[in-house]
């Protein structure tokens, strides 16, 4: 069974140029005009850029443990959105082995 990593789908300089810009200006209307409704819904689209990043990142895993066939105890890490056109599988033996960092990584939860 190969093991399957993630390639992220934008630069990783994307999301700090979306994020850092809204915050500021977050941050300023705050200062400015208090808790407005522009600075609400400027607020609320950075959060909601930040979830969108996170939850789409394939560095960003949940760890378990499994138990495979041959009865060893695997650390395993999964992440919560993948999509298939950047999904490259690893190990392609059919082993059970670990990473070097001690993980087996598998396939997402949500494949896109």
């Amino acid at each position: 069974m190969p093991q399957t990593v993630y390639r992220r789908p934008w630069p990783t300089w994307l999301s700090v140029a979306l994020v850092f810009p809204l915050t500021i200006a977050w941050i300023a209307l705050i200062i400015i005009q208090g808790t407005s409704g522009a600075a609400i819904t400027i607020g609320a689209i950075d959060i909601l850029v930040l979830i969108v990043f996170t939850i789409l990142d394939p560095e960003v895993t949940i760890e378990s443990r499994k138990i495979m066939p041959d009865g060893t105890v695997v650390n395993v890490r999964r992440p919560i959105v993948g999509f298939k056109r950047l999904e490259s599988p690893l190990g392609v033996t059919g082993g059970y082995e670990v990473r070097i960092d001690g993980y087996r990584y598998e396939p997402a939860y949500i494949r896109l």
